[in-house]
């Protein structure tokens, strides 16, 4: 299934972008602005799917030593930047009784101390805010089935790009039942499978991409 994709951001993509993708500029911390990205998004065509991926990661510190402005910061933006686009979202999906899908993260279920231990401290911050995630996408699945929309969320592994230095790739391979870290490109896929048809009678499902951790 081929989708005409709009990506929002606060800053503009620093590459250009491939055929049938454009972007509007959007902070999703700010209601209207979600608003205003829908309404933009409804005027190029029916809106089949919603991806909410925006994050912010944050040094690991002691939790004595988080700022409460700082532990604001990443749950407006982990958290309350989720439900401004699910909000703004529910009425064109509707429309096309479409899916959205949520990128959580395994530090919302284990803590960010499980996941990948550091002596510099925990993300207590960034940990709630993915947990949060995973709960927002079972009290949105179960109140907008009755529209024929779908929620669920994809929860990545170890996964090669700049949240994880890449010094530690080796390290954090040799934990993982297959062997390597994963693909941004498989969270995608992930995502898509969601979105799509063949997972019409999928909803409220975490889904982990982390080949095989659970497992150890």
């Amino acid at each position: 299934m081929q989708y005409r994709v709009l990506i929002a951001d606060v800053r503009e993509p620093s590459a250009g972008l491939a055929e049938g993708i454009s972007y509007f500029p959007t902070d999703i911390t700010d209601a209207a602005a979600c608003k205003a990205l829908m309404g933009h998004a409804a005027g190029l065509g029916q809106v089949a799917a919603v991806v909410h991926s925006a994050a912010v990661t944050v040094p690991a510190l002691p939790i004595e030593q988080i700022s409460p402005e700082e532990w604001r910061r990443v749950l407006d933006v982990n958290l309350t930047g989720a439900f401004l686009v699910a909000q703004a979202a529910i009425p064109v999906l509707r429309l096309a009784k479409g899916s959205m899908v949520m990128i959580a993260s395994r530090a919302g279920r284990t803590g960010y101390a499980a996941l990948i231990p550091t002596p510099q401290g925990t993300k207590p911050h960034y940990s709630a805010s993915k947990a949060g995630i995973l709960s927002l996408v079972k009290s949105l699945a179960i109140e907008l089935a009755c529209d024929g929309v779908r929620v669920n969320a994809v929860v990545p592994g170890s996964i090669e790009g700049a949240m994880i230095p890449r010094e530690r790739w080796p390290e954090l391979a040799a934990r993982i039942p297959l062997g390597r870290l994963g693909l941004p490109q498989e969270i995608a896929e992930a995502v898509a499978f969601l979105c799509s048809p063949a997972a019409s009678y999928v909803t409220g499902h975490s889904l982990d991409v982390n080949g095989g951790t659970w497992m150890t």
